[in-house]
């Protein structure tokens, strides 16, 4: 940091090489004497050299000194330009030594910047000793040095006169180190400090700058700081060139960050660059992280089968690299892939217990997983460890949301035309749910309220519920139990439930209702009640493709057995990054008993339909954002005594996600469909919302 680059001499030494030792004064220049021990005169020898470093030139400086000091050892001149070279080609150890052994009679400025190159060199120190010991995974103690430098730095800052070189020098020395401490707020305020005192920030310090902004999500700041140091040194540090990258993914430039990605495959070979061609090759260890940072970009653009099949390649060359096997559980878990994930990361920890991103790995998959007591744990250990981290810090955060109370809910509104079998002209329903906090063994209680509305030609009906009950999450395993009722004391029915995954690819439920709410509105109306039993099993082979087959039956008390299958199957058939696509096909069958009924009772129906799903992510700002979500569906129907119909449905809904923990949704639909041969047509709109209190 901060030494002065070397440029070629000038036309006294063109070659950048001295005169052989034994030369004449006059091989160094007509200004030279010659000495009365034969030797060139030492005091011009050692103006000269003076001159070299001034103008840039630090080596041919260095060696001119070094060579008057061989034959006048106390010459001071010398001895100085001796010292400042060594300063400016970044030997500040040697350079202090030096200076304490001769200590010389400097200006005041020329100490407060070998003081300054002191510093300079406690940094470097610093940062080597700590990506040392955290390669070695000894993280409580990889700061130590870096924060005696700081100590250093800021003494330094208070004998140094304000405004001076050696004062502003200080100052972008300090903001490296307050990143590498990720002090970023520290970093930020300097930095706009210096640019209110029109400070001429040297690159260097730019690159650290750029990542305090990025860690504290200003991505196009950072990605402009980032510019400005590629620009100046397209050979920049590594860490400057994916930051860059970073900050375009976080600023939603996605075709910026391919570009940028594309520079770094195609200019980081695999192998460095040998003089030697016979020599063994030296493997390039960049490449590593842009092999991996193509996995990760693969993922962010919701490609999780191609980020996955660049994880296993990279695996198979490197089965010992845990970041690599991090990297594969990683992308497994993107998959959904959660138990075959665990296995991956097991290899992690066997190899590298103490490594900050397989423990952060196994906090995040136990999330999943529902491995509750070990993902408190494991997220604890970690946020205490290292609290500046974004991941770390959003996975405790995300185990503590579980401690408060939450609240959800869902209604609708709509108009019917044509018929009134089903919805009556006017119709409407609400679900309100409040959940208390999350015990650590996965229980919580909840009540909740229920009401639906419905005009028709023989008036209104109407019918609400309350509930009050308690469910348990553990292990992907569910199950709950509710009591519900009018005003829970009339009516009362029981609700309970399960379900389980059965490794990554299959689930189950089972559940009955005794006052089932899928009882028709008129029966309720003629106090009828329904009881439910139902039993579904999925099937999800990975994000895109998932299949349900559904059973069930609803008993009324009226005699009416009402039983239905249906099967449902979902692709997704295109994704990006801010778009998804789903094509869903779906089969249904009810049977309902032959009986007098108030209610639409047809004995047989049956439906094979087809829908077209749309998200579209419009807008993001970490954690909140908007999409737009669009549904178009066409179905063929067909109802015993009536023949077959076609059915259309289309809807357009907004989804805001206005912080990590709250979300609200609404949208218009309409849809068409024949009931006992009447053509229905009915417009709707809904809303939802959920978040913790």
């Amino acid at each position: 940091m901060a030494s002065t680059s070397v440029v070629p001499a000038d036309t006294r030494f063109p070659d950048g090489r001295l005169p052989a030792v034994d030369a004449s004064a006059s091989a160094y220049g007509d200004d030279v004497r010659t000495g009365p021990d034969g030797h060139p005169n030492a005091d011009d020898l050692a103006g000269i050299a003076e001159r070299q470093r001034q103008q840039g030139h630090p080596g041919v400086a260095l060696q001119l000194a070094e060579r008057v000091l061989t034959y006048a050892p106390d010459n001071a001149q010398a001895l100085k330009t001796q010292i400042s070279s060594l300063s400016n080609l970044g030997a500040h150890r040697r350079a202090e030594q030096l200076r304490e052994q001769y200590q010389p009679n400097w200006p005041q400025a020329t100490q407060r910047r070998f003081d300054a190159d002191v510093a300079t060199v406690a940094i470097r120190d610093g940062i080597q000793e700590q990506a040392r010991l955290e390669r070695r995974h000894y993280y409580v103690t990889s700061n130590t040095e870096l924060e005696k430098s700081l100590d250093s730095l800021n003494a330094n800052l208070e004998r140094f006169p304000p405004g001076s070189e050696a004062s502003l020098r200080t100052r972008f020395d300090r903001l490296v180190v307050w990143r590498r401490l990720n002090r970023f707020e520290p970093v930020i305020d300097d930095y706009q400090a210096l640019q209110r005192e029109s400070a001429n920030i040297p690159t260097y310090a730019k690159g650290p700058v750029a990542e305090a902004y990025l860690a504290r999500r200003q991505p196009q700041t950072a990605a402009r700081l980032y510019r400005e140091v590629i620009d100046a040194n397209p050979q920049a540090p590594l860490s400057v060139r994916t930051g860059y990258y970073y900050a375009l993914i976080e600023s939603e430039d996605y075709a910026g960050a391919a570009q940028q990605l594309a520079r770094l495959d195609d200019r980081t070979p695999t192998w460095r660059y040998r003089e030697n061609e016979t020599a063994a090759p030296v493997p390039n260890w960049e490449r590593s992280e842009i092999d991996r940072l193509r996995v990760r970009d693969a993922a962010y653009r919701n490609h999780e089968d191609v980020a996955l099949d660049r994880a296993t390649t990279l695996y198979r060359a490197a089965p010992r690299n845990t970041d690599v096997i991090n990297a594969l559980a990683t992308a497994e878990r993107a998959r959904g892939w959660y138990q075959q994930a665990q296995a991956t990361i097991a290899l992690a920890k066997g190899y590298a217990p103490n490594d900050k991103a397989t423990r952060l790995n196994i906090a995040e998959n136990a999330q999943d997983l529902e491995a509750f007591t070990r993902w408190r744990a494991t997220s604890e250990a970690l946020a205490e460890q290292f609290p500046s981290d974004s991941a770390v810090r959003r996975n405790r955060l995300e185990w503590l949301d579980r401690q408060h109370f939450s609240v959800e809910g869902q209604g609708s509104v709509g108009s019917s035309h044509g018929g009134d079998a089903v919805n009556g002209s006017q119709d409407g329903d609400y679900q309100l749910r409040l959940n208390s906090p999350w015990s650590e063994g996965g229980y919580r209680a909840y009540v909740e309220q229920s009401y639906q509305w419905g005009e028709y030609d023989e008036g209104a009906q109407r019918h609400g519920r309350q509930g009050l009950g308690v469910e348990r999450q553990w292990l992907r395993r569910h199950w709950w139990a509710a009591l519900s009722g009018e005003r829970l004391n009339d009516d009362l029915g029981l609700d309970l439930g399960w379900s389980q995954w059965l490794g990554d690819h299959w689930q189950y439920q089972l559940r009955t209702q005794t006052q089932s709410p899928e009882t028709p509105l008129r029966a309720e109306r003629d106090d009828l009640d329904g009881r439910l039993y139902q039993t579904q099993l999925t099937w999800r082979q990975n994000e895109s493709r998932e299949a349900t087959l559904t059973l069930g039956a609803l008993d009324i008390s009226d005699g009416n057995l009402r039983s239905d299958i249906s099967a449902d199957l979902t692709q997704r058939i295109q994704a990006s990054a801010h778009h998804q696509t789903r094509l869903i096909g779906s089969l249904s069958a009810e049977h309902n008993r032959d009986v007098d009924a108030d209610y639409y009772n047809p004995e047989n129906q049956r439906t094979a339909g087809i829908t077209l799903e749309h998200d579209w992510l419009t807008w993001r700002r970490y954690d909140r954002s908007l999409t737009q979500n669009l549904a178009l569906g066409a179905a063929s129907e067909w109802e015993s005594g009536y023949g077959g119909a076609p059915g259309y449905e289309a809807s357009y809904g907004h989804t805001w996600q206005l912080t990590r923990t709250w979300s609200i949704n609404y949208g218009i639909g309409w849809e068409s469909h024949a009931y006992e041969g009447e053509r229905e047509k009915r417009w709707y709109g809904q809303f939802g919302f959920e978040g913790g209190l």
